[in-house]
Parts: C-alpha cells; sequence; structure tokens
C-alpha cells in the first residue's frame, strides 16, 4: 500500500504542479476500494464497483476514467438514505427504494429508467478531470461524462466491476463520505 501511495503522491505532484498534498481520495480500479488518504497513510477505506467495461477516458466507452480529478460538485446533501436522483434531482419528492417493495421496485424501473441507466441513490460527488487531453477537454472530459462517485441499488455488486463508468459505493458509505470531503478535493483513480 506504501508503494501505491508514495507512487500517487509523485503522480499528483507532477501532474499539478505542486509540492505537497494533505488529504486526497485514491481509488484503485484493482482493488476496487476507495482510500482517503491524511499525511499519506490511510485513515479511511471503503468497497467500491468500478466500469465492467474496463478503464478509460473516452466519451461513451461507459469507462471508468483514470488520472487526477478532483470534486467539482457535491448533490443530495440531507437526503434520506436510499433516495433516487435522476438527472442529479430527487424525483417523486424524494421516494427511496425503501418505498417500493422489490416487485413494485422492478415495474418503477422499467417505467423511468433506460435499459442501461444506472440507478443512482443517497449521494453524488461529481468529477471534473485535471488533465488536459487525457480527463478534461474534447472527447476525454470526465465531467462532461457525468462521472460521479454516487451510491447505488447494485449494493451486492460493490466489490465487483459492474458500474456504467462510474464509481459505486454502498449507501451507508456514501452518505459517510460525502459528509468528509469538500468541493475541490483531490480524486486520484488509478
Amino acid at each position: 500500500m506504501k508503494d501505491l501511495i508514495s507512487k500517487s503522491k509523485n503522480y499528483i505532484f507532477d501532474t499539478l504542479n505542486i509540492t505537497s498534498i494533505k488529504e486526497y481520495i485514491l481509488i484503485s480500479i484493482e482493488h476496487q476500494e476507495l482510500y482517503i488518504i491524511d499525511d499519506m497513510k490511510v485513515i479511511s477505506s471503503y468497497k467500491i464497483s468500478t466500469s465492467k467495461y474496463g478503464t478509460g477516458n473516452i466519451n461513451d466507452s461507459f469507462q471508468t476514467p483514470l488520472g487526477v480529478h478532483h470534486i467539482a460538485k457535491k448533490i443530495g446533501e440531507g437526503l434520506k438514505k436510499n433516495t433516487i436522483l435522476k438527472g442529479r434531482k430527487t424525483i417523486f419528492d424524494g421516494i427511496t427504494t425503501d418505498d417500493l417493495d422489490s416487485l413494485e421496485y422492478q415495474e418503477f424501473k422499467k417505467k423511468h429508467f433506460s435499459k442501461s441507466e444506472d440507478v443512482i441513490t443517497s449521494r453524488i460527488m461529481w468529477l471534473k478531470g485535471n488533465e488536459h487531453g487525457i480527463n478534461l477537454g474534447g472527447d476525454v472530459d470526465t465531467y462532461k461524462r457525468y462521472i460521479y462517485i454516487h451510491g447505488t441499488i447494485h449494493e451486492n455488486k460493490i466489490g465487483k466491476k459492474d458500474s456504467h463508468g462510474c464509481i459505486r459505493m454502498n449507501n451507508e458509505d456514501i452518505i459517510e463520505l460525502f459528509d468528509n470531503v469538500k468541493i475541490n478535493m483531490i480524486v486520484h483513480i488509478v
């Protein structure tokens, strides 16, 4: 882990042309984990799910983008756990997955979401790339691709590559993370 953190720190320093960083998020595709790094130590870790299509930065690839990003927006503060979001807004006055039994939920999903659409729950942290031509600008722009760290209805898939490009988390975990990170916090996806 120390080697991963050291390589990540050096990459961030080189990319952003900085000489120090205290706290940031490190996302490991290989380990399917998100780490909060503080003073070069892991202070929290969470199981995640990244893209089932692998890694890549191209628009419409449904892949998880690599490189240095930052949290551009935080959406969902104060929402109940499992609140369903679409287009970064609550739907039906903040309906939650808990409000629907499984059969009713399947009908709800068919009616309101396309087959390939990822159902987002609880919180969103919208990422923006920091590397021109890699994850910022043109057809590789993480922000314009709507790449988020978010809660999911697919908690049973956490720890496996299963998303459509975003970083999925358990709903309890995304709420905890959301409350402990700030806008502009660096996120390094490796």
